[in-house]
């Protein structure tokens, strides 16, 4: 309310208080009905029942008697006085009663407009209107009334004043077209007990309606509100009601114009519907989407632009079905979200809340936590931006054709999240205007990329699956897969890197993984189980690894660098196998490389391939399968290589069926060659002069603490000479046989 008005307000009650003690008693109470049939001029006194002009304090009745419109033009004689109620009616055979109101000031304490038939309050040019108390357009009966309002600009002498509540379909049918000038209110209730409908046109600057305290909407019955101009600012913390009670019907379509309100609460025991094809809204604080009761359809707030440009702006959350059954709906427009985006499933025992977001969705910016509680979160296209969005909902997420879904961090709980076609997943934007924040994705549930027939779209972050994740196709490429739970890869998977920390993954020869590695040396860590099947690739960035940290079985192909530094079976089965590496083999001293040999011709024992440089260390433990006895003459080459540097230390060999066999340990140039060999020298003869003795003391302890450099020292040895216990490794425990060798 503006504070002229209160000032004017308050000098017209003063000056009304006088007057009526200054007037006999009986005259304030008198109804001044306007007599001819067919209406006239206010300011004929002979038109009127009392036989002058209506006076303050009078009722003032403009009612239909006849058969005929009845028309009255509104005139100075009015001006300066302050009447009772003044009654605009029609009659119940079709005719209307009706005010023309051009000029000069109308003031009454209540005014009613429609009862037994049509009324109407027209107003044009510098007219106004001042209601000390109620407005009622759609007073009672079967009505209806109708107030229209085209009036100068607002604050300009031309326009309305109601001190406190402006009913439209109060008891019966009210509409107000609002074309042009000024209306101030204390409270609006549209579709109080029947329909009320205002339409508000015009400009910004030429329309405007001011409510200082409540507005409601469908209070009863249906309360429409057409905006498509002018200005609608409400003050105060009671904000818009939509669908207040049973049996009210809240609807608010804006098609342009500017609605400033405190908050927007929709669907208190009826139903509300805010559709928004153009203009702006502007909040303080929340929009409150199914706030109580029942409802077999939903309530909703649309936001689209289907009537030129669409603007919401939200100063506190968007809560969209706390209670009852709601949606958020987003075709266009720029939606930008102070607060919260929070989604429930309702009440309701079928059914259930949503957002969704069109294909041509334009923006929305949420400041503060997207949290799907329990609802669900469907989006097709546009932009939707967030700090962070957390699903706690068994209803999922559905991320769409030209979704731009943008979250730093992203927590699925539980649900499925599916991503299809042209979608995107990433971070919000960082630089423009094209750099954006990595998306750090947490899956406790299920999350899809795609599926046989249709692309996953991008993905942009680091996504730590603690679920499943099932992917088919889309772009992975630039992101990060942590994998602590079960990942089901049905094509080929290309990523920045991927690291295995639980449970079992296969790569498939149907479907090989590529991982860049772009910022890390190794594009690959496995810290649990990573079986490469047989036929499978691996393929990495130029010079990156495949970093082994617990159990590798493989069978196929690693393109690129291997580091193991734990377990490793060149077999994905418990078959034979052979593991092709086209890049280094590394092998660190905490390593354990398991070969089995199953027969002496190639493909009947296990293998490593390697296409470069080998870095050796750790241990090489040779197995027999269960059918097989090697005999004398036997060779394996188990590992072949470029160049080599180090050695394994220990080496576990099987035991063989004679005595009088050894195993022979080489390191050629191009691999590394275990033999079946006759005893060439005494165990324990670790110089080589031909006999055990205590010259041997030196070389036998280097042969055990440093195979490397006993292997320079003596290189036409063999280490296994140290192994005097005969159990396929040298070690401190052939020291008591050692003793008794060289003593006996």
């Amino acid at each position: 309310m503006q504070p002229t008005a209160q000032y004017q307000r308050i000098g017209r009650l003063a000056c009304a208080a006088l007057l009526a003690l200054a007037m006999p008693t009986g005259l304030l109470a008198a109804t001044n009905s306007y007599v001819p049939a067919a209406g006239g001029l206010w300011n004929t006194s002979g038109n009127w029942s009392l036989g002058h002009c209506p006076v303050t304090g009078e009722d003032v009745a403009i009612v239909v008697t006849g058969s005929d419109h009845k028309a009255v033009t509104y005139g100075s004689a009015g001006a300066g006085k302050i009447f009772n109620t003044v009654t605009i009616d029609g009659s119940a055979a079709g005719f209307y009663g009706a005010i023309w109101h051009l000029s000069h000031v109308l003031d009454t304490n209540d005014m009613r407009i429609g009862n037994a038939g049509e009324a109407y309050h027209w107003m044009e040019g510098p007219a106004y209107l001042w209601v000390d108390n109620n407005l009622y357009v759609g007073y009672t009966g079967t009505g209806p009334g109708y107030l229209y309002m085209a009036c100068d600009a607002p604050y300009s002498g031309a326009g309305a004043y109601v001190g406190d509540l402006f009913y439209v379909g109060y008891g019966g049918e009210g509409q107000v077209d609002h074309v042009s000038g000024g209306i101030e209110a204390y409270r609006v209730y549209i579709g109080q007990n029947d329909p009320g409908t205002y339409n508000l046109g015009g400009t910004t600057t030429s329309s405007r309606l001011d409510i200082e305290n409540q507005f409601v909407l469908g209070n009863g019955d249906e309360g429409t509100f057409n905006q498509t101009g002018g200005l609608v600012d409400q003050s105060g913390s009671n904000g818009l009601i939509m669908g207040l009670n049973t049996g009210g019907i809240g609807t608010y379509l804006m098609k342009g114009g500017e609605l400033n309100i405190d908050h927007i609460s929709l669907a208190w025991n009826g139903d509300a519907y805010f559709t928004q094809t153009g203009g702006t809204v502007n909040t303080v604080g929340t929009i409150t989407i199914g706030c109580q009761g029942t409802h077999p359809m939903q309530t909703w707030y649309k936001i689209s632009e289907a009537d030129g440009a669409a603007e919401l702006n939200v100063g506190g959350d968007i809560l969209v079905g706390p209670q009852t059954l709601a949606k958020y709906e987003q075709n266009g427009g720029a939606v930008d979200v102070t607060g919260d985006l929070e989604i429930w499933k309702g009440t309701e025992a079928t059914g259930s809340s949503y957002v969704y977001l069109g294909l041509n969705a334009g923006t929305l910016d949420v400041h503060g936590e997207v949290i799907n509680h329990t609802g669900y979160y469907d989006q097709d296209g546009g932009v939707m931006s967030t700090p962070s969005f957390t699903n706690d909902s068994s209803q999922g997420i559905n991320i769409d054709n030209s979704a731009d879904f943008r979250a730093n961090t992203f927590t699925n709980s539980q649900g499925t999240v599916y991503m299809w076609r042209n979608a995107k997943m990433r971070g919000k934007l960082a630089i423009p205007p094209s750099t954006y924040f990595m998306c750090n994705f947490a899956n406790d549930g299920t999350f899809q990329m795609g599926n046989a027939g249709f692309n996953g779209g991008t993905f942009g972050g680091t996504l730590t699956n603690n679920g499943t994740f099932n992917y088919y196709q889309g772009n992975f490429s630039g992101s990060t897969l942590i994998n602590n739970g079960t990942f089901n890869c049905n094509a080929a998977f290309t990523c920045n890197r991927f690291i295995q920390n639980a449970y079992s993954h296969h790569i498939t020869a149907a479907c090989p993984l590529t991982a860049n590695g772009a910022g890390y040396t190794n594009a690959i860590e496995n810290n649990y189980n990573l079986t490469i099947e047989t036929g499978a690739n691996v393929y990495l960035g130029s010079g990156k690894a495949l970093l082994n940290n617990d159990n590798l079985y493989g069978g196929g192909t690693i393109n690129g660098n291997l580091v193991n530094n734990d377990y490793m079976l060149p077999s994905a089965t418990t078959a034979i196998g052979q593991l092709d590496v086209t890049g280094t083999f590394t092998q660190n001293s905490s390593g354990t490389l398991r070969i089995r040999l199953g027969g002496n011709t190639t493909g009947s024992y296990d293998r490593v391939i390697c296409t470069s440089a080998a870095s050796l260390a750790g241990t090489l433990d040779v197995r027999l399968t269960a059918e097989f006895t090697p005999s004398l003459g036997d060779s394996f080459t188990v590992l072949r290589y470029t160049s080599r540097s180090g050695q394994f230390n220990p080496v576990s060999l099987p035991a063989l069926s004679n005595p009088d066999w050894t195993w022979k340990v080489e390191y050629l140039s191009t691999g590394l060659k275990l033999s079946v060999v006759e005893q060439a020298y005494e165990l324990g003869d670790t110089n080589c002069d031909g006999v055990s003795d205590v010259f041997d003391i030196d070389s036998f302890i280097m042969a055990i603490i440093d195979p490397g450099q006993y292997a320079i020292a003596y290189p036409d040895c063999d280490v296994m000479l140290a192994d005097c216990d005969q159990d396929g490794t040298p070690d401190v425990f052939d020291i008591d046989m050692f003793v008794q060798l060289i003593t006996d």
